[in-house]
């Protein structure tokens, strides 16, 4: 790999004999809400009833969605709210046309839930993501995977290691009994880094979940490394260089004012595109108003050369968001 001077830094130098590997867990995204209709894009939100709205009365409306079936409405189950009774009406509207078409039969009932907020000097309702209530239990099971020969981490493939090739490989993990392998899907970029990938994928095969109770999906990040280069990765970037990398920005229509988000804000994105969606996170506590943001930092693909793209690939990028107006709409 050549220096980069986008927004990464470079490969360069010597690659030292002696390597090192580690790997990061955590459980997946559910999958059950990634697949949910109507699609993230075309969901909308409740409509702010106009009298609270007019003596500028705002709320906040928890609910939990229980699913039974893949074409069945959720029965809703109202758990906090304040403000006029009008807004959790809206808030039943609106999540009534809700879906769960891959629900599987070993998860019903799936139970969701969701707050929304109303803002009435906006006139505005913002939201946070789904949340899959099974998924701390999932994520507790977790705590018990271990190899069934003790190994603690594949070797380094000896080819790989002779031609200097490091990286990311995220492996998606899906366990279905306690004392079997998991089917195993690897992401990676080049050929070289195609290698990783199996390798990473041979070791994953003798992972058990011996405290497995419900199917459990986890996404496995292994870190190939050589001692004695240089680091790789992202830069410290900003937004704007951000957006400028971003594939199919010129097509893009997307409206945000930060200004109504407590900005400015500091947000870390782990790059899995276009995989998976990235992983956007942050350092302070949750705030509804910047959730479509954070969901629109997540479908973001970059504009990359191959060997580019297997220097990001998996790494962890941390921007700040400032105090401006997006407003993006396609070009003719």
């Amino acid at each position: 790999m050549r220096c980069l001077a986008l927004l990464l830094t470079g490969l360069c130098g010597l690659l030292g004999q002696a390597h090192a590997q580690g790997m990061d867990v955590q459980l997946a995204p559910s999958t059950a809400v990634a697949c949910m209709t109507p699609p993230v894009a075309q969901r909308g939100e409740p409509e702010y009833p106009f009298e609270p709205w007019k003596r500028g009365e705002g709320g906040r409306v928890l609910v939990e969605l229980t699913f039974t079936g893949k074409d069945v409405a959720p029965k809703v189950k109202v758990l906090e709210k304040s403000g006029d009774s009008t807004l959790t009406q809206a808030v039943e509207a609106h999540i009534g046309s809700f879906r769960v078409p891959c629900l599987e039969f070993a998860d019903i009932p799936l139970r969701l839930r969701q707050l929304y907020v109303f803002e009435p000097d906006q006139r505005k309702v913002s939201w946070t993501v789904p949340v899959d209530t099974a998924d701390t239990g999932r994520r507790e099971q977790l705590r018990c995977m271990a190899s069934n020969d003790g190994s603690k981490g594949p070797e380094y493939p000896a080819r790989a290691l002779r031609e200097g090739v490091v990286g990311n490989v995220l492996a998606r993990l899906q366990f279905t009994a306690p004392d079997q392998p998991p089917t195993v899907t690897s992401y990676g970029g080049s050929l070289a880094m195609k290698r990783l990938a199996a390798n990473s994928e041979s070791y994953a095969a003798k992972l058990r979940l011996p405290c497995m109770v419900r199917p459990v999906e986890a996404l496995m990040l292994f870190k190939y490394r050589l001692d004695g280069n240089s680091p790789f990765g992202f830069k410290n970037i900003t937004l704007t260089q951000w957006l400028g990398t971003v594939k199919g920005i010129k097509e893009m229509r997307a409206r945000f004012d930060t200004n109504d988000m407590g900005c400015p804000f500091d947000v870390k994105l782990l790059y899995l595109q276009p995989h998976l969606p990235n992983l956007v996170g942050r350092f302070d506590a949750p705030d509804t108003r910047r959730q479509a943001l954070l969901e629109w930092l997540s479908t973001h693909e970059l504009d990359l050369k191959p060997e580019q793209f297997d220097a990001v690939f998996g790494d962890e990028v941390t921007f700040t968001i400032p105090c401006i107006k997006i407003d993006l709409k396609p070009k003719e």
